[in-house]
């Protein structure tokens, strides 16, 4: 339940305030089969990464599959567990300009290395990111057009 709080209010906080100019990809680990990530926005405590969008399994066609991650800058305490990063599954539909966190996990090392230490599924439902927020810069750097 505290993955989908925090991924929920990660994609809902307001990216206008403390927006710094995105930094190269970070490539992830060979061996740990993780997403690429791409900073798209950094806070005084976190920074929000995106991995590569990829056509979604399953109907309905045309739906973005994403992997987001908030990784922490000084570790959090949740549940009695230290936990440096977030790691969440949305799906996107860009016609609707919906989207949906499928799954979360917290990670207690940095840049969701190692097994998670706790996951939640299918705690979120279809919503309209609002303006201004992460969900939205998600939503536009997965479906806008390039």
């Amino acid at each position: 339940m505290r993955a989908a709080l925090i991924a929920t209010l990660a994609l809902s906080a307001g990216v206008s305030a403390f927006a710094q100019p995105a930094p190269p990809p970070v490539a992830a680990a060979p061996t740990t089969g993780q997403p690429t990530w791409r900073q798209v926005f950094e806070t005084p405590q976190t920074v929000y990464y995106l991995g590569q969008a990829t056509p979604a399994a399953g109907p309905p066609a045309g739906d973005l599959a994403i992997s987001s991650m908030v990784a922490f800058k000084i570790p959090q305490v949740l549940n009695g567990a230290q936990v440096w990063s977030v790691i969440s599954n949305l799906r996107l539909s860009c016609a609707r300009r919906q989207m949906i966190t499928r799954d979360a996990g917290l990670y207690a090392q940095p840049m969701g290395a190692g097994q998670p230490i706790s996951q939640t599924f299918g705690v979120d439902a279809w919503h309209t990111p609002e303006p201004g927020s992460l969900g939205e810069l998600v939503w536009k750097s997965a479906c806008a057009p390039k």
